[in-house]
Parts: structure tokens; C-alpha cells; sequence
């Protein structure tokens, strides 16, 4: 069955009237159990899924207008208050119920029978407070003081274009511990005959042994210093054995030039013959997606633009920005087959496909408001009229475009004493 956006926001609307998932999700049991609160729960999930990247009050007055044009009005204090109370296991939860729903039968895309994901880690600005840089630590150099960061990490399904699950620790925590960590999340959402690919920072004999005991298939980049097995096997396709706590195991190691002249070296446990190393290299360069990824939420969602600057604050805002990122995905997908199917008989230069930056635009009042309406027929009627909307919007496809990474250390991009108005 076709996983619809529409289905998300059924999903997501379920849990959200679930006492259960409300008793789980609140930080005491005394919390939220006054009935008559202008702030309740819900209201304080919803609006934390309101695309907040204005100033608070701003934002508050508006959501509130919406969803209750009565006259109710709630004070950035008392959403504060609020929000202490909810835990930011619940936007977890949220996420994974979608990513449960999204994967419960076979409709999904493969890469030869394969789901096939990306790991990979990005570093994120914080609010440059005292607090922030003692629990989630800093970066410094010469020439700035201490800025506070934090270190993200998710698995990606590449060609669902879905988040499987993710998680933010402290700066200078390990990408390999991260990785462990959602690869046991993965089980409990449910292995689906998963490939998985990895940059070089992750590729030894523990961390191969630990993905090997999970039954999982990988694909790994090698650095120049690997381990000894990896850097004496020359041939463009080779199988090696290696032991790891008196176990045997074993990898195939490809060699690929690069149009730079440098040689890429890849490790997997694909034994499949009819994946040569050609087909490797262009799985491989698959991996970038999750760059993309990153460059969504950052620069699109603006992921680092929080709403506060307490650590519950940081983890609520990073997992409700997961969310919503699946949430666009599932919307894009659906508007871009929308968009290939009119365009398929034309004779145009370039593919088409939805401006990303318009869609989340449309998506800020529209998904509070399918979230909140019980009623299929005048939820679907709602949809349809923003996928109009959202479909006039396209841009072309220029494949073939590259743009060189700056790592210079910068300044926070948002300050949180200088939200936008507007």
C-alpha cells in the first residue's frame, strides 16, 4: 500500500490523542492532568511542530489564532513553563511511529532488494550559553572564544528519502558509540534487509564485528591507514579474512579511481557477484544523500535556529526537526510524482521537482491544521489545496553541480538574542 503524507498525519494524530503516549511522555505524573488549561499537552506538542523560527511571541500569538480564534492568548513565560513539562522522548516517539507505519509492509523502494541507508554524523551550533557549553562542550581556536556545539548523527534511507532514527550527544562523543546506539534502535523499529553505507571514519575490526552481529550488510569507506588486512589487499576486487575476539571474518575490499586520481577504497559484506566494482563506486557516491540531508535541516529548516537554550529545549527542538523533516519528504514525494506525470510528455531541457523552501513555507499553518481535523473527507480537501499550491512551485534539476565544502570554524549563524520578526 502507498504511504501517503495524508496517512502520516493520521498516525501522528492517533498518538497525539493517546493518553498512554501522554502519560509516557510527561516529565511527572502530577503534570497535565488540570483540565481547563489554556496550554495543554497537545497544544504544547503542536506548537512545538509549528516550524517555530521567529521571535516566541510572535510566533505563540500566531499559532494561537489559528487553532483558537476565540481570543486565548499564552505568554512566552507560560509556554516555557509548559514545555519543561514534556519530555523530548515524545518527539522521538512521534518519529518513530511514522517511520513503524512507513515501513510495515514492502511498498517502500529498494537498491537491489536492499534498504538502503546512510550513517553519518554533522556538527551543530548551539546557543552560546554556560550551561549548553558544560553539557554538550564547545569549540575554540585562536582567533575565536569557546562556541558551544553539540554532535548529531541519524540513520538515512536513501532512496525513501526517510530518517529512520537519530540522535544528538555532547561535541566531542564517539561517531562510532553513536552508530551503535541507532543501529540497536534500528532492530526495535524493525531490520528491513538493510545496507548500510559508512564514511571512513567508522570502518575497524570492532565496529565491523559489532554491524556483523546484527546480521547487517555494509558498505564502508577505507582511509589510507586502515587496518592491515585492508591495506595489503591490491587487487580491484579482493576477499579478505580477519579475526576479531577469536572469530573469522570476512569482507570483500574494492578499489575505485576517482576522476581526481585518488583512489577510493571500499569494504563490504556484499558477496554478490553481480555488483562489481563499478556498480560499487556508484552505490557508494549514493551516500551523499545524507549530506543533502544535513544541508536540509540546517539551512532549510534551519535546525539550528532553537527556541531556547536549555538542554531539554536543544534535544525537544532536534528531534520535533526530525519529525518534520520526514513529514516534507513524505509531502515532496508525493508532489513530485505529481509534477513527472505532467512533465513526462513534454519535451523540457531539464527534470522538475518541488522548491523545498516553498513547501515548508506552505506546510507551517497547513499541518497543525491536518493535525488537528478529525474529519477524512475535509482533511483530504485541505491537502489538495495546498498541493496545488505547493506543486506551482518548481525548480529544475542541474545534475553535475559541485560546490567546495567550507570547514572554517564561523560564528553562530542565530543568535538567540536576535530572532527575526518576520
Amino acid at each position: 500500500m502507498r504511504k501517503t503524507f495524508l496517512g502520516a498525519v493520521e498516525v501522528s494524530e492517533r498518538l497525539l490523542n493517546d493518553v498512554i503516549f501522554m502519560c509516557e511522555s510527561r516529565v511527572k505524573p502530577t503534570y497535565f492532568t488540570r483540565k481547563g488549561n489554556k496550554l495543554d499537552f497537545k497544544s504544547t506538542i503542536l506548537f512545538s511542530l509549528y516550524f517555530v523560527k521567529k521571535t516566541i511571541q510572535l510566533e505563540l500569538d500566531s499559532f494561537f489564532k489559528m487553532v483558537n480564534p476565540t481570543g486565548v492568548s499564552i505568554t512566552k513565560q507560560g509556554y516555557s513553563e509548559a514545555r519543561r513539562k514534556v519530555s523530548p522522548t515524545a518527539f522521538r516517539k512521534l518519529s518513530h511511529a511514522v517511520v513503524q507505519w512507513f515501513y510495515d509492509d514492502d511498498s517502500f523502494k529498494t537498491f537491489h532488494g536492499y534498504r538502503l541507508c546512510a550513517i553519518d554524523g554533522s556538527i551543530v551550533e548551539l546557543p552560546n550559553t554556560e550551561g549548553l557549553r558544560n553539557h554538550f562542550g564547545y569549540v575554540q581556536n585562536q582567533m575565536s572564544p569557546t562556541n558551544a556545539r553539540a554532535r548529531v548523527a541519524a540513520i538515512y534511507d536513501i532512496e525513501n528519502d526517510i530518517i529512520l532514527t537519530s540522535r544528538i550527544a555532547p561535541y566531542k562523543s564517539s561517531e562510532r558509540d553513536a552508530a551503535k546506539e541507532m543501529i540497536k534502535e534500528l532492530k526495535e523499529l524493525g531490520f528491513k534487509n538493510d545496507l548500510l553505507l559508512f564514511d571512513r571514519g567508522y570502518p575497524s575490526r570492532d565496529f565491523i564485528a559489532y554491524v556483523e552481529e546484527y546480521g547487517i550488510k555494509y558498505l564502508m569507506r577505507a582511509s589510507i591507514g586502515a587496518m592491515k588486512e585492508i591495506r595489503e589487499a591490491v587487487e580491484p576486487d579482493q576477499i579478505i579474512h580477519f579475526t576479531v575476539n577469536g572469530k573469522e571474518l570476512s569482507a570483500r575490499v574494492l578499489r575505485v579511481l576517482l576522476p581526481s586520481n585518488e583512489e577510493e577504497i571500499l569494504v563490504t559484506n556484499v558477496m554478490e557477484k553481480h555488483l562489481g566494482v563499478l556498480e560499487f563506486k556508484d552505490l557508494y557516491f549514493k551516500r551523499w544523500g545524507i549530506e543533502v540531508k544535513y544541508d536540509e535541516l540546517k539551512n532549510k529548516l534551519q535546525m539550528e535556529n532553537f527556541t531556547g537554550s536549555s538542554q531539554v529545549v536543544i534535544e525537544q527542538d532536534f528531534y520535533a526537526s526530525i519529525y518534520l523533516i520526514n513529514m516534507v519528504a513524505l509531502v515532496k514525494n508525493e508532489a513530485n510524482k505529481v509534477i513527472n506525470e505532467k512533465d513526462k510528455k513534454k519535451n523540457l531541457k531539464h527534470h522538475y521537482q518541488i522548491n523545498t523552501n516553498i513547501l515548508i513555507g506552505k506546510l507551517k499553518e497547513s499541518m497543525i491544521i491536518l493535525l488537528l481535523e478529525e474529519r477524512a473527507a475535509v482533511r483530504q480537501k485541505i491537502f489538495n489545496k495546498v498541493m496545488k499550491e505547493i506543486i506551482k512551485n518548481k525548480t529544475p534539476i542541474r545534475p553535475g553541480r559541485k560546490y567546495p565544502r567550507n570547514k572554517n570554524l564561523k560564528s553562530n549563524k542565530f543568535v538567540p538574542s536576535r530572532k527575526r520578526c518576520l
